[in-house]
């Protein structure tokens, strides 16, 4: 079984998420100090998006969203870890300021209108789902034609050389 990458996070922040599905999310006030918390563990930030969660359904608003770049060629993880949280902290703050999120919800899902009608409070149900990664290699530049026909004549050796070494060995008696 694979760990869960959000159980490495401090209990007291796992305690404020919420599971959407096989997501975490967790409240506005929150989104900031789980980024730094994963930060500081070095897992990196893939991104993620706002919903709002009601026991009847959820509505993604995807167009919401955070996602955070790729791993670069040559980018080590630490730099990758602070660099994501970075990002992810910055297209967070965007939206905080430049949308009005609860409004583009109710323009758009008819469940969120329903349960405002009901009385429901909606920031109560709003999450900023995150997904974190765990530690990968980083890609390496792609070799150039010469490089690929050494590594292709290094792996002719070593295979001719395996089979020679082959028919040294001894044979079982019969």
């Amino acid at each position: 079984m694979s760990e869960i990458i959000e159980h490495r996070l401090p209990v007291a922040l796992l305690e404020k998420s919420i599971q959407s599905g096989s997501e975490y999310g967790w409240r506005q006030d929150d989104f900031l100090e789980v980024i730094e918390a994963a930060r500081k563990l070095q897992m990196g930030i893939e991104g993620g998006l706002v919903q709002y969660v009601f026991d009847e359904g959820t509505c993604e608003l995807y167009w919401l969203h955070y996602y955070t770049e790729d791993i670069k060629i040559g980018e080590n993880w630490i730099n990758y870890c602070n660099r994501t949280a970075k990002e992810a902290t910055e297209m967070f703050q965007q939206i905080i300021a430049k949308r009005n999120i609860e409004k583009e919800a109710l323009d758009n899902f008819t469940l969120v209108k329903q349960q405002q009608e009901n009385g429901v409070v909606l920031e109560n149900h709003k999450l900023f789902i995150i997904s974190f990664e765990d530690k990968k290699p980083a890609p390496v530049a792609p070799i150039n034609e010469k490089e690929k026909e050494k590594e292709r004549s290094r792996d002719r050796d070593r295979d001719r050389d395996r089979d020679r070494n082959r028919d040294r060995r001894p044979k079982k008696p019969r």
